[in-house]
């Protein structure tokens, strides 16, 4: 798309108001990037304390929109199997 002076324009069409964790969470389940990324935006950004506990509940979102069939049905009971209480 174009603004009015003809610029490019990017939107985003899955935008989520969430804990930036969310947004490291997804890169690491979906392929991931380069660990100069990962450094760049924790020193930005640092992680919380056990972000690795919270990590498969915030992939969790992103692995149930994905849904469709099986394809992801066994790493979301996995997910939900280690948090039942």
């Amino acid at each position: 798309m174009s603004d009015s002076k003809g610029e490019p324009v990017l939107i985003d069409p899955a935008v989520l108001y969430g804990h930036s964790e969310m947004d490291l969470a997804v890169t690491e389940r979906f392929g991931g990037y380069s660990p100069s990324f990962y450094e760049a935006y924790t020193y930005y950004r640092p992680l919380g304390q056990d972000y690795e506990d919270r990590k498969e509940l915030y992939q969790l979102f992103y692995l149930i929109v994905h849904l469709f069939g099986e394809g992801y049905g066994s790493s979301v009971d996995r997910v939900l199997l280690r948090f039942q209480s």
